[in-house]
């Protein structure tokens, strides 16, 4: 006898836009945070990015000072904030997600205690795939702190560590408790930091929004001059479109073989491990981007004009739109590259599914992929590969 049992949950967390989190006159934390008045004090962990500790050298004694500011909301600090290293190095392995777990035993934190993560989009997933585990689940609030974390990375509900030399092979599927873009941490990015989540916006515009990427091109000048105002408007809205997709799409969980909001990173996971992580995650979507911009074109599915002018967009936003790593081969004289076919497919469950444009602003996937095609994209970004002026990417 068989019988099918099926339940709903209703997720739900808020996605705020702030300036100072921790003034002591800011009380979005303490809104998120507070509890009920039956309910124990709320504590808290906070785990920062090493990056950023550096770049804000006061931070500690500033969260220190809020949590101190906002006792009356009957929140607390657990321990004092502690940095981790971040990149690619915190998400190698599960060292610091073990590491995490055990300050959380000592800290007798339990599923009504908090996790707040600061930093870049590594961080928040090695320390979110953490807390995610930690007793089934304690709640993680996001701060991110770049660009691409405040874009995309930080706003999803996947957590994950690489393993194996697999990107993201080890994670879990859990929503954040709450996430908080705070303009005031992109100020203190690096070049490539600020420009690198841009792409990401560009990506969410070609398959999403073409009056975005109308924006997105009209804001060229001021996101290179790195002007905030330009980038919170750029950051607000492809936060919008990541977080319509992932709540209305139907699939926020990625049970199915199509991944929508994965449009150019078959191509960028590969190029990461190539390079040794040389590039930056989102320096790697850009040239992703911009080749199946140009596959798409090739198939029909761009004009041949809006391909060119998607990577003029990422050119003039700082971008290269081609590395060396492409001309890489192996035994059988076939480029690397197309490895991240073959990894894209097994992360899929077997099928290859790939997003592509269907004309600017809208996106239909496709199920197989011709490399002979490819090749012919391939020597067309070459052409358009563009000088970087200094600041950009090294080779």
């Amino acid at each position: 006898m068989r019988t099918d049992w099926s339940f709903d949950v209703q997720y739900a967390f808020p996605v705020l836009f702030t300036r100072d989190v921790f003034a002591a006159d800011n009380g979005v934390l303490a809104d998120l945070m507070a509890p009920a008045d039956d309910l124990p004090v709320a504590r808290a962990a906070v785990w920062i990015d090493a990056a950023v500790l550096a770049a804000h050298p006061g931070l500690t004694r500033d969260i220190h000072a809020w949590f101190s500011a906002h006792a009356s909301r009957r929140i607390a600090l657990a321990a004092a904030p502690e940095g981790v290293d971040g990149g690619e190095a915190a998400k190698n392995g599960l060292g610091l997600v073990e590491g995490i777990a055990r300050t959380c035993v000592e800290l007798g934190l339990c599923r009504h205690s908090y996790v707040i993560i600061i930093g870049g989009g590594a961080v928040l997933d090695a320390v979110g795939l953490a807390a995610s585990l930690i007793h089934r689940g304690l709640r993680q609030i996001r701060l991110p702190t770049t660009t691409l974390g405040q874009c995309d990375a930080g706003l999803g509900v996947k957590n994950a560590v690489n393993l194996l030399g697999i990107k993201n092979l080890i994670g879990t599927f859990t929503p954040p408790w709450a996430v908080v873009d705070d303009a005031r941490f992109l100020v203190s990015q690096d070049d490539r930091t600020w420009r690198a989540g841009l792409a990401e916006a560009v990506k969410v515009a070609v398959i999403k929004d073409a009056g975005f990427l109308d924006r997105i091109e009209a804001l060229v000048p001021a996101l290179a001059a790195r002007d905030l105002a330009a980038m919170e408007e750029v950051v607000q809205r492809s936060a919008e479109l990541h977080l319509q997709h992932i709540t209305t799409a139907g699939d926020p969980f990625e049970h199915g073989s199509s991944r929508p909001l994965d449009f150019g990173h078959w191509s960028a996971h590969r190029l990461e491990v190539l390079t040794h992580h040389r590039l930056q995650h989102g320096e790697a979507v850009a040239i992703g981007v911009a080749l199946d911009a140009c596959y798409a074109a090739a198939i029909g599915r761009l004009e041949d004009r809006d391909a060119e002018r998607i990577c003029g967009v990422l050119a003039g936003l700082g971008f290269r739109l081609w590395d060396p790593c492409f001309d890489l081969r192996d035994a059988d004289g076939r480029r690397q590259v197309y490895g991240g076919l073959a990894q894209f497919r097994e992360h899929l469950g077997g099928r290859l599914t790939l997003a592509m444009p269907a004309g600017l602003g809208r996106r239909a996937d496709i199920d197989s992929f011709d490399e002979a095609v490819c090749e012919s994209a391939l020597e067309r970004l070459r052409r358009l590969q563009r000088p970087v002026s200094r600041g950009g990417v090294p080779a």
